[in-house]
């Protein structure tokens, strides 16, 4: 049986001062990336990400880290248990 399963990832952004809005427009762009939501707390931006690889995962996850303004990340990864 192959596996069609999506590697669904959440990534937890702590922004630059006043960059929150800027950064999660940007985010919007990245392949793979499925949600941006703006949240309160020690973060600033919540991301999900879905893709069909780990190579894809790894792609989407760099081009999110060169976004201009993002001081930390802190990525999870979701699985299900079968």
């Amino acid at each position: 049986m192959i596996d069609n399963r999506m590697i669904d990832t959440y990534v937890l952004i702590e922004c630059d001062l006043g960059r929150t809005e800027l950064i999660a427009s940007n985010l919007q762009e990245i392949n793979g990336v499925r949600e941006v939501d703006m949240i309160n707390g020690v973060y600033d931006i919540i991301v999900k990400i879905s893709v069909e690889s780990k190579k894809d995962l790894d792609e989407a996850y760099s081009k999110i880290r060169l976004v201009d303004g993002i001081k930390t990340t802190v990525t999870l990864v979701a699985y299900t248990k079968d």
